[in-house]
């Protein structure tokens, strides 16, 4: 395996790992995810919020789980190079079509998120 698909299964695995924070209820388990996904100082902004620092994000993770019980996360389309990936999700019933959907744009640190820009359809 080239070092670029090494590098691409990775991103695409970390990425895997912050749509679960969306989708995992138990505070407990999503902080120590958000602890493997986020450097300490990282940044969330989508057309909504502004959250910086690890706490902050669960905070609005939280609220946002609060506002659609039952409703999930879905990740698709990774895409990356060197420090940089975007990728498209879609939101709604474990079970059913997606009620919502968009595109998110993370900057990767040390193999962590360390700023994500989310974007809404």
């Amino acid at each position: 395996m080239s070092n670029a698909n090494a590098n691409a299964d990775a991103v695409s695995q970390l990425l895997a790992a912050y749509i679960s924070i969306w989708n995992e209820r138990d505070q407990q388990a999503r902080r120590a995810i958000l602890a493997e996904v986020f450097t300490p100082d990282a940044v969330y902004i989508d057309p909504t919020i502004a959250a910086e620092g690890r706490t902050a994000i669960d905070t609005h993770v939280e609220g946002w789980q609060n506002q659609a019980p039952g409703m999930v996360f879905n990740l698709t389309e990774v895409r990356s190079h060197h420090d940089l990936a975007h990728f498209r999700w879609s939101f709604g019933p474990s079970i059913g079509s997606p009620v919502a959907s968009g595109w998110d744009a993370v900057v990767l640190t040390r193999g962590q998120i360390s700023k994500v820009y989310g974007f809404f359809d």
